[in-house]
């Protein structure tokens, strides 16, 4: 079963320990982090998702343990994070099929998953318009997008639903449910109520800690 583990993990930034000592196992189904801003969510994301290292402690993907396993993770991966600097230049269709060649998908089976993906979360009609244009809610569903290309086995996803209203954030919400089926879906969100009854695991970090929230 594809796994990914956290064991020992401290995160520090200066002074400051962000994490201390996590461990945990992820294994598939939809994961969610909650807990307090600046609890150390996004930061457990960035780590799963190879952005940052730990300070001490590994992360193992099936079972093989990082940095030697980066490469293997990396392309198992899809990631969306809450903040990106998104090229303005670009298209919605370029910067996909940009983010789809630096995972090594076929460019037109890529093409073909970002068509049917925006079609479902309602940006289809816009993928062509650079990216410039785009509202913020139009940038939180691009950023989706990308991070669904190649059907990832590990999905790190911060605040995906943000700045969408109520429809598009249950249409997003869905894929996630049918990805979760298959893969490792870690996930930051304000609707966590909402998503926590189809959740294999509701998760609070409190204190630089994982548990299972009551």
């Amino acid at each position: 079963m594809t796994s990914l583990e956290l064991n020992g993990v401290t995160k520090r930034y200066g002074r400051k320990s962000v994490l201390a000592d996590v461990s945990h196992v992820f294994t598939p189904g939809l994961s969610l982090l909650t807990g307090r801003s600046g609890a150390g969510k996004s930061t457990l994301l960035r780590l799963l998702a190879t952005a940052e290292r730990p300070n001490s402690g590994a992360l193992l993907w099936e079972g093989a343990r990082l940095p030697g396993a980066r490469d293997k993770l990396r392309r198992a991966l899809g990631y969306a994070p809450q903040a990106v600097d998104l090229p303005e230049d670009l298209t919605a269709r370029e910067f996909a099929m940009h983010i789809a060649a630096l995972k090594g998908l076929s460019l037109g089976e890529a093409d073909k998953q970002f068509g049917a993906i925006t079609n479902a979360i309602g940006l289809h009609a816009d993928i062509n318009n650079r990216i410039a244009t785009f509202s913020g809610g139009m940038r939180r569903r691009l950023i989706f997008a990308q991070a669904m290309l190649g059907a990832p086995d590990l999905l790190a996803l911060d605040e995906p639903t943000a700045e969408l209203d109520g429809e598009t954030a249950r249409q997003v919400s869905a894929l996630i449910l049918e990805r979760a089926r298959t893969a490792i879906v870690v996930m930051t969100t304000h609707l966590a109520d909402d998503l926590a009854s189809s959740a294999s695991e509701v998760l609070k970090i409190e204190d630089g800690k994982i548990a299972t929230a009551s």
